[in-house]
């Protein structure tokens, strides 16, 4: 009964911990939103050191650069400058979302430059092909440039694994199961039309034929050859080779 009690604790904990974090998150956002900096300051300064949340760092910049495009203060600018140096060293594909904030507080126009770069410097941040899961949502997004730069990225990562099976290599297992995962696939089977995604597809190679057939326009045609010679072409170099490993090292999950 007693570990019962102190698992409820626990819970219970953790769940008040959720809650006070977004309390204070949502406090903040409010008073952005309404131009209220010096209030956002005092809520996002006890949190500038969150090893997991860059949001009070993102908070603590951008209020200081819209009290210094209002006021032309050097000190905001020079504070504004500051977080944005932290920020733009850390940043990465967790803090993609609230980024995003930023970028959508249209009447902000320094604010939503000022995160596009920061939004852009956090894809460049990205190094983990287990991270393509975070990165899925923006390929949907309304604006151009952030789609572009989600596409970027995935080609970048998976191109680099790409590279290492040509190369003679074998990919790990986590990079095996980032590669063929189905919701990314289809995502960009969905995408067919773009360029760069049939581009990606192609890296990706042999188990985006497993969804394939379920796709028909002329671009699915194309593309469907592309990867057959991106196959061929793999094989000549490696006769014993999946596209996974260039010595065709089996792996049982791999598909």
């Amino acid at each position: 009964m007693s570990r019962i009690l102190v698992h409820l604790a626990l819970v219970l904990l953790l769940c008040s911990s959720v809650a006070f974090a977004q309390s204070w998150q949502d406090k903040a956002k409010k008073h952005f939103e309404s131009d209220e900096y010096e209030k956002v300051i005092e809520l996002a300064k006890e949190h500038k050191k969150d090893k997991q949340n860059r949001f009070g760092l993102m908070l603590l910049s951008f209020s200081h650069l819209q009290k210094y495009a209002y006021n032309d203060t050097k000190t905001d600018k020079r504070k504004y400058k500051d977080y944005l140096d932290l920020l733009e060293d850390s940043v990465t594909a967790r803090d993609l979302d609230d980024i995003h904030y930023f970028i959508s507080q249209d009447d902000k126009p320094e604010v939503v430059k000022a995160a596009r770069k920061l939004l852009k410097q956090a894809f460049k941040n990205i190094s983990s092909l287990q991270e393509t899961p975070r990165l899925l949502p923006f390929l949907d997004s309304e604006d151009k440039k952030t789609r572009k730069l989600a596409l970027d990225t995935l080609k970048r990562l998976i191109k680099t694994k790409r590279k290492y099976v040509n190369k003679g290599g074998t990919l790990r297992d986590q990079d095996i199961h980032a590669m063929q995962d189905e919701k990314l696939i289809r995502k960009l089977l969905d995408m067919a039309s773009d360029s760069k995604a049939r581009a990606i597809l192609v890296l990706i190679e042999k188990p985006v034929l497993n969804y394939i057939g379920d796709y028909d326009s002329a671009a699915i045609t194309k593309l469907e050859t592309k990867i057959n010679k991106a196959i061929a072409k793999r094989e000549k170099k490696h006769p014993d080779s999946t596209w996974y490993s260039a010595t065709g090292k089996k792996k049982a999950f791999a598909i």
